[in-house]
């Protein structure tokens, strides 16, 4: 296991969101506006015109979520101080649930890959009301339903129709109501 101090962690995240936006693009990290761009620490100031309009997407905190006897659901946290509630998937269903904006979202998964068990993948889209989300997961080693399946470490992105992106670094658990 490798150790990392979060400003590592961070100039890590950042190079690897580099690497996928293809380096074409400025690219928002769930910052709210004015303050994109806004790190750890002092940084090079960003350039004057990106090559796409970008806007950091407002990935709010869902309420609480009731699961029923029977369901298993995936829970996904924003790595961040507060940890908001930011995805849920009932594993039973293609549909998870975001907040983007104020508005409450129901996306369709409409590619799935990796699969862990049924219904839980570690590679998943989803797409409606013009947005997409790209989730990608990595389990603990532990993968017992009765205790939960924790997921230590996983990256959301999130797509606007205008191609603004925003991408945040996640952790969960896959949990299921087992009991009466």
């Amino acid at each position: 296991m490798i150790k990392m101090t979060k400003k590592a962690a961070w100039v890590l995240l950042s190079l690897i969101v580099l690497i996928e936006a293809g380096c074409s693009a400025k690219v928002g990290l769930g910052h709210p506006p004015g303050m994109r761009g806004a790190g750890p620490g002092p940084g090079p100031a960003a350039p004057a015109r990106a090559s796409s309009s970008v806007r950091a997407t407002m990935l709010l905190t869902l309420p609480p979520q009731e699961m029923n006897k029977g369901e298993c659901t995936i829970f996904l946290w924003a790595k961040q101080d507060n940890r908001p509630l930011v995805f849920t998937q009932n594993i039973a269903t293609d549909q998870a649930k975001v907040l983007i904006s104020g508005q409450a979202l129901i996306m369709k998964r409409d590619q799935a890959s990796e699969a862990v068990l049924p219904g839980f993948y570690t590679r998943q889209h989803y797409s409606g009301n013009n947005v997409t989300l790209d989730i990608r997961l990595i389990p603990g080693e532990g993968r017992n339903l009765y205790e939960g399946i924790k997921i230590p470490n996983g990256i959301m992105t999130v797509k606007n129709a205008d191609k603004s992106e925003s991408i945040i670094s996640v952790s969960g658990l896959l949990g299921c109501n087992l009991e009466n």
